[in-house]
């Protein structure tokens, strides 16, 4: 009788845990689904190209490996997130990934970038000059290290990701992955659509002129890592030929929304932590500017936009867990 009141406990506590992570796990597979909507009629329309899913489901594999070789090392007797949750969120955040890509090389095929201008002129007329300038003026000492570490991101995002993933089930947890889910759609491709721009380190690729020529020479100066990727992404572009590097979008920042999210997540799941997050934010953000990436402006859309985000998958848990209560 006791086994058999111990099997059903740990049943019940199996199915309340996969509750709490189905209402993030719900919210990611619907963002992909419409991602996946979205590219298949682009790719019909002839202006995206195929995803590459095995390489990001490889890269993505690598991540969790990472976060779970970290946890097990700091952690190793610590409760984590069941398998099958693990397993589902792995093949999910790796087909948004692959379709995340496409999606952005599709934009000027569905609206041709328009915002450059109203934001370089804008920026130059509110600061006095163009904003990359002032951040060179400070901290042009440290480009190079500025390149690398921004170089990062991407290995640090999906590493603050998976760390996030691979915890036990908990309003706060969901709250933060559900927020995720939704940046990445709702700005990293909705927005980005509407609000069509290249920014600052391709405006005179774009629109001809010498405007930002003093920033393509400063980045000469050993800022190798964005120089490689932007030759890359522009190429891409001009010759309409989709490589692993492809996709061009300023406006809103994803670099800064995703950093601050990370600031977000940490400051109710690991407090010690958040700290150090906002100042990664910060430099993000800082960074953006100052490579040539981002208007000043697209990492204020990017703040804004994880703060919306926060706020709806805050409703959105709460919604649920007042339906469970009146289950």
């Amino acid at each position: 009788m006791k086994a058999s009141g111990e099997g059903q406990a740990k049943a019940r506590i199996h199915r309340l845990d996969w509750h709490g992570e189905g209402r993030w796990l719900a919210v990611l597979a619907t963002v992909t689904a419409l991602e996946l909507g979205w590219w298949a009629l682009c790719w019909r329309a002839g202006i995206a190209p195929a995803p590459r899913f095995g390489t990001y489901l490889a890269l993505t594999i690598a991540a969790l490996v990472v976060a779970l070789a970290l946890r097990m090392s700091f952690r190793p007797s610590a409760e984590r997130a069941s398998w099958p949750v693990l397993l589902l969120a792995t093949f999910l955040i790796a087909l948004g990934a692959s379709l995340f890509l496409p999606l952005k090389y599709a934009i000027p095929g569905q609206v041709p970038f328009w915002l450059d201008t109203p934001l370089a002129i804008g920026e130059r007329q509110l600061f006095g000059t163009d904003p990359w300038l002032l951040a060179n003026r400070l901290f042009g000492w440290a480009l190079v290290p500025v390149d690398r570490v921004y170089g990062l991101w991407l290995p640090a995002q999906s590493l603050a990701l998976f760390s996030v993933i691979l915890l036990p089930a908990s309003p706060a947890k969901s709250r933060a992955l559900v927020a995720y889910s939704l940046a990445w759609f709702l700005l990293g491709v909705v927005a980005a659509v509407l609000c069509a721009s290249v920014g600052p380190i391709f405006y005179d690729r774009l629109l001809g002129g010498h405007q930002f020529a003093g920033l393509s020479e400063r980045l000469g100066s050993g800022a190798w890592m964005v120089r490689g990727e932007a030759d890359a992404m522009w190429a891409s572009f001009a010759s309409g030929r989709a490589g692993l590097v492809a996709g061009i979008s300023a406006m809103p920042s994803l670099h800064v929304a995703i950093s601050f999210w990370i600031w977000l997540a940490l400051r109710d799941l690991a407090q010690r932590l958040a700290p150090f997050a906002l100042a990664y934010a910060i430099f993000i953000w800082f960074a953006s500017v100052q490579l040539g990436w981002h208007y000043v402006s697209d990492g204020i859309a990017g703040l804004f936009g994880i703060v919306a985000m926060w706020w709806l998958a805050e409703r959105i848990v709460e919604c649920g867990s007042r339906r469970t209560a009146s289950a």
